[in-house]
């Protein structure tokens, strides 16, 4: 078996913590843009995306050296099987999408394919919400990822974490990668907390500029969290597969269903975990939750025969 893991932590660079989905007055979102980007610079963010519906935002002269703004859109199209729309968030775009925001009659293939055409990344927002199943997914191709975590849809809705969606369609040999991200609209009611710098991915670049984080992006130079750190993973000559993270209390290594292992602390808090993996696995993907419940993810590792 050989594991194939595009690492981060092998390469050049640091560290920058981004969100790639967020609305603002242009679409449906209650903050302005430069609202927006005083809050996500405010909370350590060094770079955002604003995904309004239906339009790329205008966002000229609101970043700065240590704040990066990379332009993008979100698409409500087609129906799934449940007779639910698709939502398509291209990140990277320049200029607004030549189709009709919440076209129900729209094939999300043809969105997915432009989107890759001009240079963006597509990425399938929140399956789980959504009502997405594994055949609605697999119906398309072409999306660079899927979102594993929303913090919008798991505060309002309950419906943010999308992993056994993902878990799905791996099975099924898509290769997708993970994101976590905010989805701020910024609702206000009462008992609900702000949708906002409580998801993110952590991206390893050498520099902070559009064309560089989107290089690494699209090569998945990144991890995903709600809060705790992903330190290191590394792969050995056998296969085994070490972690190294901020203290948490589960590592779980997620695999083909009924496959994968998970530990759980004791008597102190979990730094790390080793995992040699398990016969008929096809991928490991690694999830950590810490003492508050904040998670933080892997890219997927995919497993191939030896030649």
């Amino acid at each position: 078996m050989r594991r194939i893991f595009v690492n981060p932590f092998r390469e050049d660079g640091k560290w920058f913590k981004g969100n790639v989905h967020a609305h603002s007055t242009g679409s449906d979102g209650t903050r302005t843009p430069k609202q927006l980007v005083e809050l996500y610079s405010g909370a350590g963010y060094d770079f955002l995306s604003i995904t309004d519906h239906g339009v790329v935002t205008d966002v000229e002269g609101l970043g700065n050296a240590g704040f990066l703004l990379i332009p993008g859109e979100e698409m409500c199209i087609g129906r799934t099987h449940a007779a639910t729309p698709y939502h398509i968030v291209a990140l990277g775009i320049k200029e607004t999408l030549p189709f009709k925001d919440f076209d129900r009659d729209l094939d999300p293939q043809l969105v997915i394919d432009h989107v890759n055409d001009v240079g963006g990344l597509a990425i399938l927002a929140h399956p789980y919400w959504s009502g997405l199943n594994n055949r609605d997914m697999m119906e398309i191709e072409g999306y660079h990822g899927v979102e594993i975590y929303n913090t919008s849809c798991e505060y309002e809705r309950n419906t943010g974490f999308s992993g056994s969606h993902i878990d799905d369609i791996i099975v099924m040999g898509r290769r997708p990668w993970i994101y976590a991200v905010d989805d701020h609209h910024g609702a206000e009611r009462p008992l609900l907390p702000l949708d906002a710098a409580a998801a993110w991915i952590m991206v390893k670049s050498d520099s902070l500029g559009v064309d560089e984080i989107m290089s690494r992006i699209r090569r998945g130079l990144f991890y995903s969290s709600t809060g705790p750190e992903i330190r290191d993973i590394s792969i050995d000559e056998e296969g085994v597969i070490s972690l190294e993270c901020s203290p948490v209390k589960e590592i779980s290594f997620v695999s083909t269903p009924s496959l994968g292992i998970k530990y759980y602390a004791e008597g102190g808090p979990l730094t790390g975990a080793s995992y040699e993996g398990r016969q008929g696995e096809t991928y490991v993907r690694i999830e950590v939750t810490d003492s508050e419940g904040r998670r933080a993810w892997s890219n997927p590792i995919y497993n191939e025969p030896e030649n």
